[in-house]
């Protein structure tokens, strides 16, 4: 295991959250109900991503075209955040590079936040644009 990948596990542990790594070996665990995603990418080790994906299923064109304007809307007034989709569900991620990856631990905090924040503007956007409120479908959990 990478040093940087245990120093994160420890930091997330002593944080309170359940982190292990999963089978690609990316470190995944849960904070407010949702699931969390730590990913680095060995061909560019200065890069690294916190995603939070299949925050919502599509189902519909109106649903894609609401979720669409939603998701440029925070593209542009979001710092850091990206938002976007994979096949028909809606994905959240912080993307950063790093000299060092452990740089991660004293952001993770904010990065979570920031994409908890994103998601609840995403919520209200496609809420706001249907005539009758639809619950976001919150796949990830």
């Amino acid at each position: 295991m990478q040093d940087h990948i245990q120093t994160l596990l420890d930091h997330l542990q002593r944080e309170g959250f359940s982190a292990h790594l999963d089978e690609d070996g990316d470190i995944a665990f849960k904070r407010e109900g949702l699931q969390y995603v730590l990913c680095f990418d060995e061909s560019d080790p200065g890069y690294g991503k916190l995603l939070l994906p299949n925050v919502y299923q599509i189902e519909t064109q109106d649903e894609l075209h609401r979720a669409l304007v939603a998701m440029d809307e925070i593209n542009r007034q979001m710092k850091v955040v990206k938002i976007y989709t994979v096949r028909d569900h809606v994905w959240l991620t912080v993307e950063l590079w790093f000299e060092d990856q452990t740089c991660w631990c004293p952001l993770l905090a904010r990065s979570m936040r920031a994409l908890s924040h994103a998601l609840t503007k995403f919520a209200e956007a496609v809420n706001a644009s249907t005539p009758k409120p639809v619950s976001v479908r919150r796949l990830n959990a």
